[in-house]
């Protein structure tokens, strides 16, 4: 007993939930807790404010970055104060993380689709691109390649050099600040998925060399890095033939004025990415513990899981024209939205 109580006030002081507790309430803490993915972390930080300010005197919920690999072991490691409530994924929670999840008592899992992520390279109207592959851009922009089994400082100055059919125009992309979430996104399914193949980049040993070598970009000026959303006005503004990793609400924001570059023989369209054949969207997702909720006698962890997830998948939030939608997700469609609303209100526990 000594040591659950020493467990649950290091759990306490480790989250900031001791007021809750020391106020003699039902709940361990006084504020909902969050793990993100590099890719997630500013939607959470989004939901985080609009849930604070549509619940009046709630202490607004605490979104921490932790990468996916981390918050999925943070958020699996066990039940109870010391461990987060609210897990935000680009992907769906593989199996062996749910049985990890049930080995250490994480068992009853709400999951909600918030909608989809799409990364989408874009030209002005007027200079379109031919299609690109996602390989051609990793190669356009790492700063290093592999010639002759050694890393050298990458030479590629125009598309041409890059493949037939691409025009000579200097290459020039601009892209969403380093270490925001869309950035994370566009390094995770054009950077890394380009360079997946690159045999040298391959063969590398350790993981996170392998993957600085893949999503590391040029610094002699020809990618320009802006704040996400500065991101098309300064695509606009641009010199001829630039290009830009925009989300697909910047490019239809544009009312014509920016037009998509196929990627991998895919242009990204609704349809294209509602049915994920456009490889660069992703599904986004929150996982909830429900084992933290309050029980029918007033005891949990925490209070506002279920209203935090009614709230992330509401019209307001997840339909067109929607916070999350002006935050570059795609709504999904009106059945799969109301689908996600009841198991939210249901708090249901996902099947699998």
């Amino acid at each position: 007993m000594r040591h659950l109580v020493l467990g649950l006030a290091a759990g306490l002081l480790l989250f900031g939930g001791g007021p809750a507790a020391a106020q003699g309430t039902m709940t361990l803490r006084d504020r909902l807790m969050i793990v993100t993915s590099s890719a997630t972390i500013g939607l959470g930080e989004l939901l985080s404010r609009s849930f604070a300010e549509r619940f009046e005197g709630v202490v607004p919920p605490q979104a921490t970055r932790l990468g996916s690999v981390r918050a999925m072991e943070a958020f699996c490691a066990g039940i109870g104060p010391q461990t987060p409530d609210l897990l935000l994924l680009t992907r769906r929670l593989p199996r062996a993380v749910v049985e990890t999840c049930a080995a250490n008592g994480v068992r009853d899992i709400i999951e909600v689709q918030l909608g989809l992520g799409a990364v989408v390279l874009a030209a002005r109207r007027g200079e379109a691109m031919p299609g690109l592959t996602t390989r051609q851009v990793f190669e356009a922009l790492a700063a290093e390649r592999p010639v002759d089994e050694e890393f050298v400082p990458n030479p590629s100055r125009v598309w041409s050099d890059l493949g037939p059919g691409l025009p000579r125009n200097e290459i020039r992309v601009i892209l969403p600040a380093a270490g925001s979430g869309p950035r994370a996104l566009f390094d995770d399914l054009v950077m890394e998925a380009g360079c997946r193949y690159v045999r040298d980049i391959r063969l590398l040993f350790e993981a996170a060399y392998r993957r600085a070598k893949c999503i590391t970009a040029r610094n002699d000026g020809r990618v320009v890095n802006v704040p996400y959303n500065q991101l098309a006005a300064a695509l606009l503004a641009a010199p001829p033939g630039t290009l830009g990793a925009v989300s697909f609400e910047q490019l239809t924001a544009s009312g014509g004025n920016l037009v998509p570059v196929a990627l991998d023989s895919v242009t990204p369209t609704i349809a294209a990415i509602g049915s994920l054949d456009y490889e660069q969207a992703r599904t986004f997702f929150v996982y909830a513990k429900r084992q933290h909720s309050r029980n029918q006698q007033g005891v949990g962890v925490v209070r506002g899981i279920r209203e935090f997830l009614i709230e992330s998948v509401s019209e307001h939030a997840g339909g067109p024209g929607g916070y999350l939608a002006v935050a570059g997700l795609v709504p999904l469609a009106p059945a799969d939205r109301a689908a996600q609303r009841r198991i939210a209100d249901e708090a249901r526990l996902m099947s699998r």
